[in-house]
């Protein structure tokens, strides 16, 4: 079974200008203070906790291709294990003062300078680079002589003969687009521009093309800003209006001198951002669908990128648990066929005792058999009544020629003793891999539905003490020992844990069902009273589902409220998409866990069975979409 998770894509870019003015309104909060922590949220994200005279804050700087940003926020979910490259920055940069962050004229690319410690070289400056350049996007370390380090994307001399990005190599600005700054162009060289282009053309086309720090958002802003409207043609602007058009360029290029910026933020009808800049867009302001308002910049890159960036998170983190379960699965089916061949292969196990006994016998060979019993060497045959067969049939007995009769009869019986020695082994062994794919199968099927961190932290955990990824991966990265004291009584070692999904059936009787194996055992084994009504699709994965039963004062839980809990059985199980799924129900006081068995594995009886047509009204009622 494979599962492909999509990372969300948004269209919001930041330019030139925006990212000017975002590093305006970030330096006086984070200039000068100290590192104190540093995450890789996922292989393109960074995450550095800084610590300032009065506060602390989060800088989450990313080199995801349609989520490139750097920003301040709350701390996102981050996996326990570090990749190298956090490693690497957690080396150079812990306990480091961040001095200050610059833009590379009005590219898109921003250095974060930092001030460390070196043992023998004193204080020296490194810096990280983030580069936002689409799909090529980067995040580049280097020494105070601009020598990578590291990179979260290596680029060699077979991807890019202009640029190498690795280790040694000595970091090079990305090759110049050679456009014109809009800080030092004149009335007269965008009048020149315009002119030499094609009538036809659009001139928001024409300003993203040949001007730095443009983007096509701002570049219609600013014709709106002018009175025209931002689909106008080269053509039709007069001189009067390319005038017109140069004076709000310049008076945007003065903010870069002044810091006087209008950042704000465009909002669907449901009050998500859905464009920003650092010049308000007020073009797209509709008075229906769209509103726009001012608003702070780093305060429009959270709203617009931090939702989709925790659900893009969300899809690696599964992605790679699915990978390690579909490997961990792969392997167990791989088993079990295995001990299926040798259980079919016994089926001839008898067939070779015969062989043994009538060889042993020899007494109805042709010919010379008798002599060849004792001797017979160099016979790769023989021929024998097969007193085991009620016609007595004669049957034909291949032989090793380098052996006599008697010695191939020994051989025989030993190969009848040892698959009759391994039979029950593999039937063992058998039912043991059966579990396992029955086991991976439940954390694949939870593994679909979860979608909250503290629920994928506990199928990971629960994947660790079960086995199948080292339990030190909780605690690789945290950190020297005085970095783990740091860290103690500000979080536990251990998850979050993630709460049940909890109904009200349609005459009030409260339904509690399980995430996952973890939660399974928690409410079967913990919560459950005795008399509490427990559900279960049939031999197959999915939750546990618990009615409340205990809680009727002895009366019994009525017809409607077992079909929509055994509909949630259905929905939360790998029978969700099948028609007819038998769910067995019974009390929980006949729901036992035996001693070693897997997380959400029981056994149960006295139960009855009811047989489940999904129902897209009961899914409704619970707020679930079928």
């Amino acid at each position: 079974m494979c599962y492909t998770l999509k990372a969300e894509v948004l269209k919001m870019a930041l330019d030139g200008f925006t990212i000017y003015a975002l590093i305006d309104e970030l330096r006086p909060k984070i200039a000068n203070t100290r590192v104190d922590r540093i995450y890789q949220a996922t292989p393109e994200e960074i995450v550095i906790q800084l610590r300032g005279t009065r506060d602390s804050m989060t800088l989450i700087i990313s080199a995801q291709a349609q989520l490139a940003r750097f920003q301040l926020g709350d701390r996102p979910y981050v996996p326990q294990n570090p990749p190298p490259f956090a490693m690497l920055l957690r080396k150079h940069l812990s306990g480091a003062r961040l001095i200050n962050l610059q833009q590379y004229g009005l590219e898109r690319v921003i250095r974060f300078e930092f001030d460390t410690y070196e043992e023998y070289a004193g204080q020296a400056a490194k810096f990280l680079y983030l580069e936002i350049m689409g799909k090529h996007s980067n995040l580049i370390f280097a020494d105070r002589e601009d020598i990578i380090l590291g990179a979260v994307k290596h680029v060699n001399e077979l991807q890019s003969r202009v640029r190498q990005v690795l280790p040694g190599e000595k970091y090079t600005f990305p090759p110049s687009q050679h456009k014109k700054d809009p800080r030092t162009l004149s009335a007269e060289d965008l009048a020149l521009i315009i002119g030499r282009s094609d009538p036809a053309k659009k001139v928001r086309e024409i300003l993203v093309k040949h001007l730095d720090g443009i983007s096509p958002l701002l570049a219609d802003e600013l014709l709106f800003r002018s009175g025209f409207a931002t689909a106008i043609a080269a053509g039709d602007l007069s001189e009067s209006d390319t005038a017109r058009l140069w004076a709000l360029l310049a008076e945007l290029a003065d903010k870069t001198r002044t810091g006087l910026w209008e950042s704000g933020a465009a909002f669907d009808e449901s009050g998500f951002v859905i464009e920003f800049s650092c010049l308000t867009p007020t073009h797209l302001a509709n008075g229906q669908n769209t509103t726009v308002r001012e608003l702070p910049l780093n305060q429009c890159v959270a709203e617009s990128f931090e939702k989709t960036a925790a659900n893009n998170r969300l899809a690696v983190l599964k992605q790679n648990l699915f990978r390690t379960v579909a490997q961990a699965l792969a392997r167990a089916q791989h088993r079990q066929k295995a001990h299926q061949e040798a259980i079919a292969a016994a089926d001839k196990a008898d067939q070779w005792r015969i062989y043994g006994d009538l060889l042993l016998s020899c007494s109805g060979a042709k010919g010379d058999a008798a002599e060849a019993g004792s001797h017979g060497k160099g016979q790769s045959v023989v021929t024998l009544i097969n007193y085991y067969d009620p016609d007595c049939a004669e049957i034909a007995i291949p032989l090793d020629p380098a052996f006599t009769i008697a010695e191939n009869a020994q051989k025989y019986f030993k190969k009848y003793t040892k698959i009759k020695r391994g039979l029950k082994f593999a039937a063992q062994q058998l039912e043991k891999a059966e579990q396992e794919i029955s086991y991976l199968e439940s954390v694949q099927t939870a593994l679909e539905f979860a979608n909250q961190p503290s629920e994928i932290d506990e199928i990971l955990l629960e994947l660790q003490q079960s086995g199948y990824q080292s339990a030190r991966t909780r605690n690789r990265g945290k950190g020297s020992n005085k970095d783990q004291g740091k860290e103690k009584g500000r979080r536990s070692n251990a998850p979050e844990k993630a709460g049940f999904h909890k109904f009200k059936s349609s005459q009030g009787v409260e339904i509690i069902v399980g995430k996952n194996n973890v939660q399974n055992d928690r409410l079967t084994t913990e919560m459950a009273a005795p008399n509490d009504l427990w559900l279960h699709v049939q031999k197959a994965p999915g939750s546990h589902v618990l009615i409340r039963s205990g809680s009727l004062g002895g009366n019994q839980v009525d017809d409607v409220t077992l079909l929509e809990a055994a509909n949630l059985a259905v929905y939360f199980s790998k029978m969700r998409s099948s028609s007819k799924v038998p769910v067995d129900y019974t009390s929980k006081k006949h729901v036992k866990k035996p001693p070693g068995f897997r997380p959400g594995m029981v056994i149960y009886d006295n139960f009855s069975t009811i047989i489940v047509d999904p129902n897209p009204a009961t899914l409704r009622h619970f707020g679930l979409t079928d």
